[in-house]
């Protein structure tokens, strides 16, 4: 190898192989190749240069210090530039058998030791250095020098062993000890990871391989994450689990398959615990649903009188019934009622019967209210915020309810499935009437029957957008008549 490398022959070969590593460099397609052969090239380069130096240098003038510094100088620039280019090649041919890409760590010490390997002969020939009697003159100086780098070897070689494990890559949600987040850099000392606060954390290597790591985003699987809640140990735990599946479900970013998951945890002094577990395609969104969830549950529960477990112990007398949530004051209940064109033939004590009946729930930003397609026994009147009716496998919006207006009627009085979806545009409160209520009404009010088909059969027809000229009044029209059919059907009313 020496003598190859002192005649001149190298020059010749170093000037091919750097054409051909260039031509290969600008064609191919394999940009770990293309990144190896830059540094080849460019080590080819110092070579040529200082071997036409070494060439035209001239002999007597110059000092023979000089002659040896340029002689080592292109030597090792073609030794490093062959050794280069080949490990390159050699990592192509791995990478065409396995998909796994060769860690850049790895990569990095099989080129650093070549290069020594390379460099001890070229040194002994050129500088008659007496290499071996060097290493025993400076053993003291290496161990203390190793002492003293103790921590950066174990960095470097715990760094080697996770790049050979490799149990995470760059890009992967990953969570070592306290911190999770997405790794950002792997490096021969530390790895750099950048959490949800977008903090960019340095963990040394040493310390992440003797903590337990956990990989959210390997192999691009679906992840799962889990909530756990509190609820009141009065609350049957079918109805608490159902209320949790419920939620998981109308999230946009949980996955269908696999589906969610709600347990009955354990039960304490104080609460029963359960857990629902959710599946999502991106582990950066696990915060965010985290959140819907609790957002999303609290209302939930609310509505259903189940509740949630509070630190303090109190003691309250009261009568229990479904009205005990009053909510707002008597007086906006009866304002609101009265806005209802439905309720406009109830005189003033019917109007307060009603009041007395009315049920108030909350529902929260983007919360569903009613389904397309369901069943409905419920009729709700808006009291606060905005709700958004949408219909179609699209899911179009028709058009937004605000205060005194009121959604559901059309189920409720004719049995007929939803016609449109209903959902909160912001956090929102609604009065419920159900359908025993309206039973009463008929009952009470015999000609309210027919008043109400008429003015549902109208508010259809400005709800299809449909311009249609009744002849005589609207309580005749065919939509009205059928409306009617159905009432008096489902409510078993007489003909009168």
């Amino acid at each position: 190898m020496l003598n190859f490398l002192e005649g001149h022959l190298p020059l010749l070969a170093g000037s091919i192989l750097t054409v051909l590593l260039l031509a290969i460099q600008r064609t191919t397609q394999d940009t770990a190749l293309r990144d190896d052969l830059r540094g080849a090239v460019r080590m080819l380069l110092a070579f040529l240069a200082l071997r036409l130096v070494s060439r035209f240098l001239p002999e007597g003038s110059a000092p023979e210090g000089l002659h040896k510094f340029v002689n080592v100088g292109w030597m090792l620039t073609f030794a490093f530039g062959v050794i280069r280019a080949g490990v390159a090649f050699a990592l192509k041919l791995v990478r065409m058998r396995s998909p796994v890409t060769t860690p850049k760590i790895l990569r990095d010490v099989i080129d650093f030791t070549l290069y020594a390997l390379a460099t001890v002969p070229i040194l002994q020939s050129q500088l008659n250095l007496d290499l071996a009697g060097l290493v025993a003159s400076t053993a003291v100086l290496t161990v203390v020098i190793g002492l003293a780098l103790q921590e950066t070897l174990g960095n470097l070689f715990a760094g080697l062993s996770l790049q050979l494990d490799r149990p995470f890559e760059v890009g992967d949600f990953i969570r070592i000890g306290e911190h999770t987040g997405r790794v950002v850099h792997i490096g021969w000392r530390s790895i750099r990871i950048a959490n949800f606060r977008r903090e960019v954390i340095t963990l040394p290597n040493s310390m992440v391989g003797k903590e337990h790591v956990k990989n959210f985003t390997q192999h691009r699987e679906p992840v799962g994450i889990e909530m756990q809640v509190g609820v009141s140990l009065d609350a049957p735990p079918n109805q608490v689990k159902q209320a949790l599946l419920d939620v998981a479900r109308e999230i946009p970013q949980v996955l269908v398959q696999p589906p969610p998951i709600a347990r009955t945890v354990a039960f304490t002094d104080s609460n029963a615990q359960y857990m629902v577990r959710v599946f999502l395609n991106d582990f950066a969104l696990s915060d965010s649903v985290r959140e819907e969830l609790h957002t999303r549950l609290w209302y939930r529960l609310r509505r259903e009188g189940l509740e949630l477990p509070h630190a303090q112990r109190t003691v309250t007398l009261r009568r229990e019934s479904k009205h005990r949530r009053r909510e707002l004051a008597d007086d906006t209940v009866r304002d609101l009622l009265r806005q209802v064109d439905l309720f406009e033939p109830l005189g003033p004590e019917e109007l307060e019967r009603l009041r007395c009946e009315v049920v108030v729930r909350r529902f929260g930003r983007n919360e569903r209210i009613i389904q397309e397609g369901e069943e409905g026994g419920t009729f709700y009147v808006v009291a606060s915020g905005e709700v958004s009716v949408r219909a179609g496998t699209l899911q179009s919006e028709i058009t937004r309810l605000g205060p005194g207006q009121y959604i559901g009627e059309m189920s409720l009085l004719t049995g007929e499935p939803r016609a449109a979806t209903v959902v909160a545009v912001q956090d929102s409160v609604l009065l419920e009437l159900d359908r025993p209520t309206f039973a009463r009404l008929f009952a009470d009010y015999p000609g309210l029957a027919r008043q109400l088909s008429a003015l549902l059969a109208q508010r259809r027809t400005q709800l299809r957008a449909v311009a249609q000229a009744a002849g005589g009044g609207p309580d005749h029209s065919p939509e009205a008549g059928r409306i009617l059919g159905r009432l008096r059907s489902l409510f078993g009313l007489k003909h009168e």
